[in-house]
């Protein structure tokens, strides 16, 4: 199946997608890389940029299939385990999927944590605040607890 397509479908079963305004771009952003931290690899590298972690590709491929969006069917795994890991993924976005700012702080966390394994938790929450200073310390560490409770770091 083609890496677009199989985009197209994912997003689908999350629920919402649309590239119209700043927040909805950044959601696209935050729940991909959420996605693949579940080890649901869609091919996207990401690096850091001015709201965490970002991918150009990534962005370019939802512009591709935006007009099409409404005619790509959803997709599900072949592979029970890869099943298992996506609803692990829906439960861990819970009620909060459309919530930009608790997810920026979630793949924010996880990107800092994955390229500086050896930073304590303090150390992590406060490169956070001075990135995105309109984060909270409450914010972030729950954020990180959270990440913790799903064993995602």
């Amino acid at each position: 199946m083609y890496p677009k397509l199989i985009l197209a479908g994912v997003l689908k079963r999350i629920g919402s997608f649309g590239l119209g305004s700043f927040e909805e771009r950044l959601l696209l952003q935050k729940r991909i890389y959420l996605l693949q931290a579940f080890r649901l690899y869609l091919g996207y590298k990401f690096s850091w940029y001015i709201h965490g972690p970002y991918s150009p590709d990534l962005t370019r491929d939802a512009y591709q299939i935006e007009p099409l969006y409404e005619q790509i069917p959803q997709i599900a795994f072949a592979n029970g385990r890869t099943e298992k890991r996506f609803n692990d993924y829906v439960e861990f976005l819970d009620s909060r999927k459309s919530d930009a700012d608790w997810l920026e702080q979630l793949a924010c966390t996880h990107f800092l944590k994955a390229i500086y394994p050896e930073k304590e938790r303090e150390e992590i929450i406060r490169m956070i605040i001075g990135h995105e200073r309109h984060f909270q310390a409450s914010q972030c560490e729950s954020a990180y607890d959270y990440l913790v409770e799903h064993s995602l770091l």
